[in-house]
């Protein structure tokens, strides 16, 4: 029996569509607006927090200001020996510009990959005892990290955290400047969040950051 051999094309058609959807180039981020102090006076936790979630502009703007790049190949953030080892994601209810789901912030091209469907009640939701105002803010960040890309041992797990910290605190000044309620959520359960949302193997969700708008 002779065996028919696909034609290239065909071929160059089923390997496209066994890939991912192309990563969403984010609008660049501005560097107009409030000052710093101004951000700083307005930070507060907000726990009551309401839709619409952030515009793609304000998504690209709030990972920018935890993670993003402001120079060629070094971020906003310092890390020990420039090694990096956060890595940012998003699950938003949706916008008109940003569709549900769950994304992974990449700074070298301010872009977002889409990883999965989904909206932070029905993600987050599955987490057991998740808090009801993380699940049902329009819109939750996760700092994550890898501490391995640093070295072994508590040191190299510390200087993560710290950088975690600091990537937080950025992002939610940005919010703050954005007139955008935040908070810090406390009290979860970061491994099976990381479980759930089936995070690549070795990396830590250190925190989950809701946003939104604050609730009258």
């Amino acid at each position: 029996m002779r065996l028919l051999r696909p034609s290239l094309a065909l071929c160059a058609a089923l390997l496209l569509g066994a890939q991912d959807p192309a990563p969403l180039r984010l609008p660049l981020p501005s560097t107009a607006g409030p000052s710093l102090l101004a951000a700083l006076k307005g930070r507060a936790t907000a726990r009551a927090l309401a839709g619409p979630a952030p515009t793609l502009p304000e998504v690209g703007q709030l990972l920018w200001a935890a993670q993003g790049e402001n120079r060629l190949g070094k971020r906003v953030v310092p890390s020990a020996h420039a090694k990096y080892p956060l890595e940012l994601y998003l699950v938003t209810s949706g916008s008109p510009d940003l569709a549900p789901g769950l994304y992974h912030y990449l700074p070298a091209g301010h872009q977002l990959a889409r990883m999965a469907d989904g909206t932070p009640q029905t993600l987050l939701g599955a987490v057991k005892g998740m808090q009801a105002w993380i699940k049902d803010s329009p819109a939750v960040f996760m700092v994550a990290g890898d501490s391995s890309r640093i070295g072994e041992g508590a040191s190299a797990l510390n200087l993560t955290y710290y950088e975690g910290g600091a990537a937080a605190q950025g992002l939610l000044l940005q919010a703050s400047a954005l007139g955008l309620g935040a908070g810090t959520a406390a009290g979860v359960d970061l491994e099976a969040v990381a479980r759930t949302l089936r995070l690549p193997k070795g990396t830590q969700v250190m925190t989950l950051l809701p946003v939104g708008h604050v609730k009258p």
